[in-house]
């Protein structure tokens, strides 16, 4: 079976802060304003640098983020989702759109890993419009048609994708290490006052 997204999740546009430099200035100890920046690739909320604003501008709590919600990018050339985890006080900006799943039909990490598939974001592009930047209208992403599976078979999904994106990292990090390792190994044998070129 399939549904359209927003009868099995409440769709939202993050807060559009008003005036040129409005997303510039920060608040110390306000809450976060996440960008398009903040999420990775590989679909994951990797904050860098934090970006508090003045709670004023955050008084809607709709913006406001909680553990579950899925936040996808609307525009540019990728349009990957993160899961938001615990504990962060964050709002999420206008470049972000806020999925919370609202069924109980449905996990949020099985969405989180049903929007990041390869299939599911070629449609999305797809869907997205503009000549200089590519914008997905809220309204496609409410009509995305979600296959909505027994919640057993959606745990293992969400397990499998878990496990796929362990053997990403650590492939990363062996590689990372390899040429570690080749570097070292190249800088000691030039240094070598024995070694000579043939």
């Amino acid at each position: 079976m399939q549904l359209p997204l927003d009868e099995i999740a409440d769709v939202r546009m993050g807060l559009t802060l008003r005036g040129v430099d409005a997303s510039k200035r920060t608040v110390e100890g306000g809450p976060h304003y996440l960008r398009i920046s903040d999420l990775t690739e590989s679909g994951e909320l990797h904050i860098l640098e934090t970006h508090p604003i003045d709670p004023a501008q955050a008084s809607d709590r709709r913006y406001h983020v909680k553990s579950g919600d899925i936040l996808l990018a609307n525009r540019g050339t990728r349009m990957t989702a993160a899961l938001v985890p615990d504990g962060l006080n964050a709002v999420a900006g206008g470049q972000l759109f806020i999925v919370r799943a609202k069924s109980p039909k449905v996990l949020p990490e099985f969405l989180h890993c049903f929007l990041n598939l390869q299939s599911t974001q070629d449609y999305l592009r797809s869907h997205a419009r503009g000549s200089y930047v590519q914008t997905l209208s809220i309204a496609i992403l409410r009509v995305l048609p979600v296959p909505v599976l027994p919640l057993e078979t959606q745990q293992k999904i969400v397990n499998l994708a878990g496990l796929a994106a362990s053997e990403r990292r650590l492939v990363a990090e062996l590689s990372c290490k390899r040429a570690e390792l080749i570097e070292q190994s190249l800088t000691r044998l030039l240094s070598n006052p024995s070694f000579t070129a043939s």
